[in-house]
């Protein structure tokens, strides 16, 4: 038995079911299939930092040193082979968001879901493969393209299906398997350096090859995945077939009456034009967290080694990088993967903006420390903790953030545009940092590097307080002003009534 509907917009009759859900055996598959992506995302993008410390002293091919010579803050920075191989893959990560974000707004998130992942697979296993130095490069950049094209997709698909309530936990548990990503490459790297100390040319092949295998499993889940309800009403104007799927989802009869609606497509203009305020806010929060997060995740390994041989010059050059890749698992368990499910339990609490200029601030004052009292960072434990503040609520606040708030402020029709734009800017200051990172520490040293991502942190504080909006424990049509669709015409029966 069904009743008519309350007056109002054809999108809340139809979506109430979906964001008044409970937390539901679908949500939590999607979770697991959006959340492998990451979790191969993040292992591709920083597997390559033990590779490049082992590259420093095992050289399977000839890695040119010095490339070119760019000026950078009025000084020289040099750009090496090593540093090439090491950002190659972000900067595939820059341009993939921008093409699959667009696509997945104009010919639907089902249609495009998954081909990421074969781009993805088919760049890890030529990586491992790879017989040059340029042929590495390309490589990674195809494998980058493949990662960035997963951004706008899983993250746009989590916050279409979420409910209202728990949406912030759902975006940012799928974010959140990237922290596991990432001790993965360590854990397994160790392992590897442990058993095998003299099969390098095997060791790095293995490492870059590994990240096929999740991708290649996830990829069938995400082909059956049906359309969102939300591209399927708002953009495709398909009333009848979006109300049979949240119908399906939630166990609650949804009849939209009509069966197709008015949905204008979105331009690229259109988009740039009406919703530049949010697009600078999220695209300038990510590319500045960016800057420092990618660049001290990557040389991290190549950084505690230089400490490790300042300490032990005995050491093989082996165990040197176990040394730091010891280190770099402590800092990984103790505060990264910490920080995502710290995120994860407060950012439907205590919101996505204050998450996020706080954790920009701490990053600020952790390296402002580490870059006023360099003596610390030459100190072992007391560096450890001070530089692992800065992942810690890193994470906790703008790492995850940034991911979750692009998916909310904008409608329907631009969301996998706007999360894409966002990504894509995000992959960008990754890209300069990881390409610039050991070229400024050799000019400024380690504590001028500290300063500066100091500076850069505190700046993300005040952009996120003037340009990022709070978007917690509101629908998505709220948050992004989504224009309704009029009931004129059609007559709805209870979306809140349980089926029979």
């Amino acid at each position: 038995m069904t009743r008519e509907a309350p007056t109002g917009g054809l999108d809340r009759a139809i979506l109430a079911p979906l964001d008044q859900a409970k937390v539901s055996r679908f949500h939590w598959r999607t979770v697991l299939i959006s959340g492998m992506g990451f979790f191969t995302d993040a292992y591709d993008l920083f597997v390559i930092g033990v590779v490049v410390a082992m590259f420093a002293f095992y050289q399977p091919f000839a890695i040119p040193g010095i490339l070119v010579s760019l000026p950078f803050f009025g000084q020289v920075a040099p750009i090496t082979g090593i540093a090439l191989v090491s950002a190659a893959a972000i900067f595939g990560a820059a341009v993939g968001p921008f093409i699959f974000g667009r696509l997945g707004d104009l010919i639907g998130r089902k249609t495009i879901y998954g081909l990421e992942m074969l781009i993805l697979v088919a760049g890890a296993l030529l990586s491992a493969l790879a017989w040059s130095f340029a042929a590495l490069v390309l490589f990674r950049f195809i494998l980058g393209i493949g990662i960035g094209g997963d951004y706008p997709m899983s993250s746009t698909i989590m916050s279409e299906y979420a409910n209202v309530k728990s949406r912030g936990r759902l975006v940012g548990t799928v974010f959140a398997m990237q922290g596991f990503g990432l001790l993965t490459g360590v854990v397994l790297a160790l392992g590897l350096l442990r058993t095998f100390p003299h099969s390098l040319d095997a060791i790095w092949r293995v490492l870059l090859g590994a990240g096929a295998i999740p991708a290649a499993a996830v990829y069938v889940w995400r082909r059956r995945l049906p359309e969102t309800p939300r591209f399927s009403l708002h953009v495709e104007g398909k009333a009848k077939e979006s109300a049979r799927v949240v119908g399906g989802l939630t166990g609650v009869e949804v009849v939209a009456g009509a069966e197709s609606v008015r949905a204008p497509r979105g331009s690229y203009v259109g988009f740039l034009t009406r919703f530049w305020p949010l697009i600078v806010g999220t695209a300038l929060s990510w590319f500045l967290f960016d800057i420092s997060f990618y660049g001290t995740s990557i040389y991290t390994p190549t950084m505690v080694s230089a400490l490790s041989l300042g300490y032990s010059p005995g050491l093989s050059h082996v165990q040197h990088l176990m040394v730091a890749e010891e280190y770099t698992a402590l800092i990984t368990l103790a505060f990264t993967v910490p920080g995502y499910w710290i995120s994860v339990a407060l950012i439907d609490r205590v919101g996505r903006r204050t998450l996020q200029w706080v954790g920009f601030a701490v990053m600020a004052i952790a390296f402002a420390v580490l870059g006023f009292a360099p003596g610390v960072i030459a100190l072992g434990a007391p560096f450890v903790a001070i530089y692992g503040l800065t992942f810690l609520f890193g994470n906790i606040g703008p790492n995850t953030t940034t991911f979750v708030v692009p998916t909310e402020v904008f409608p329907t029709q631009y969301r996998a545009t706007g999360q894409g734009f966002a990504a894509g800017w995000g992959k960008i200051g990754a890209s300069i940092s990881t390409l610039f990172f050991a070229a400024l520490i050799g000019l400024w040293g380690d504590a001028g590097m500290m300063r500066f991502l100091g500076l850069v942190a505190a700046i993300g504080v005040v952009v996120t307080l003037a340009l990022i909006p709070e978007t917690k424990q509101r629908a998505l049509e709220e948050t992004s002003a989504q224009p309704e669709e009029p009931a004129a015409g059609a007559t709805h029966p209870s979306a809140i009534q349980p089926s029979h």
